[in-house]
């Protein structure tokens, strides 16, 4: 299998986070988890080689957009110069070569400050409820026997998200779930 084309990480507060992405034939195949560990992978398959490159592009700009920085580990990094100015000076004997990644699209605009950032897995499909309050957005995604689901809702005052905290937690608890 080829090596990966891409490589980001996220530093958030005392954690880092990796992902890293590449494509085979008709298939995405994106790799992410905590820096130091072999994370989780998730495949998708595309309808054919341009699909997957074009999902491959749309996917780093959703990673850089939460804030993700190109980083040299895991075969490659973004190589965003696009001048060759520097090449074959005696320095850059010992590095890896760069691998050239299409350029994508800017970041989206950012968010009101009350809109939580998103945190959709790599590979999720998101499905967004924007009618009336709450504003909900759910991140469903598979690996392996694991389905997650993922909801985030966004109130319109802190006091109508925390009534609405509480009457989660009431109904979880009523239902069986235990608090870890």
């Amino acid at each position: 299998m080829s090596e990966w084309t891409v490589h980001l990480e996220l530093e958030e507060g005392t954690t880092s986070k990796f992902w890293r992405a590449r494509v085979v034939g008709n298939a995405v195949y994106v790799n992410y988890g905590s820096v130091g560990s072999a994370g989780q992978t998730h495949v998708t398959e595309l309808a054919d080689p341009a699909s997957a490159a074009i999902e491959l592009d749309r996917l780093i700009g959703e990673m850089r957009a939460e804030g993700y920085t190109p980083s040299g580990g895991g075969g490659g990094e973004i190589d965003d110069d696009e001048s060759d100015e520097d090449e074959g000076s005696a320095d850059d004997e010992d590095e890896a070569p760069k691998i050239k990644v299409p350029k994508v699209a800017p970041p989206p605009p950012q968010r009101a400050a009350t809109t939580p950032p998103s945190r959709r897995p790599p590979g999720a499909t998101r499905y967004v409820h924007d009618v009336g309050s709450p504003k909900v957005e759910m991140h469903l995604s598979i690996e392996g026997p694991v389905v997650r689901i993922e909801s985030i809702e966004t109130h319109g005052s802190p006091e109508a998200a925390q009534r609405a905290f509480d009457e989660r937690k009431r109904k979880l608890a009523g239902e069986g779930f235990r608090q870890r």
